[in-house]
């Protein structure tokens, strides 16, 4: 405790002042993370409208933001995204989050309907938890973001020009 509290720059009484136990403590810094990623995925769904480059920039800024919150603090991230017993049902609630996104955005015409927002939205989470765990530093996540926004949107097959 005495290591939490210098840290904090607080005495012990002041802590004790917003937190009953250190249980307290790091029970409000998980719920704190996993409300940053949930309001994350809802700022992130797209308006109608958006093509091209708009489009992308937009999905890109949303990829990055999460990557921001995952990066931020890794112990952080390490205890809210992966080891609490609530981990893999907050990951569960984020996919359905962001497949809920995605319905909205293919009926507003943004995406092919035929795609699976649920899948679409799985394999996102995916990346995203893969890519967190190999901590890259804020250059690699604007590339890691660039490069899941273009997979995602443009796929890997070789596009031909039209005949």
């Amino acid at each position: 405790m005495s290591d939490i509290v210098a840290r904090a720059s607080v005495t012990q009484p002041v802590f004790y002042q917003y937190f009953s136990s250190k249980q307290a403590a790091y029970d409000e810094l998980v719920g704190m993370f996993a409300q940053r990623l949930r309001q994350a995925i809802t700022e992130a769904r797209l308006p109608a409208g958006l093509e091209g480059a708009e489009l992308a920039e937009r999905i890109q800024g949303g990829v990055l933001r999460l990557l921001g919150i995952l990066q931020e603090d890794s112990n952080l991230t390490r205890i809210g995204f992966f080891q609490v017993a609530e981990a893999e049902a907050l990951k569960d609630e984020l996919v359905t989050m962001i497949a809920d996104n995605v319905r909205a955005e293919q009926q507003a015409g943004l995406f092919r309907p035929e795609i699976s927002p649920d899948w679409l939205a799985q394999s996102l989470m995916g990346i995203i938890e893969r890519f967190t765990r190999q901590m890259p530093d804020a250059p690699q996540q604007h590339a890691i973001a660039e490069f899941i926004t273009r997979l995602l949107l443009d796929g890997i097959r070789h596009q031909r020009p039209a005949s």
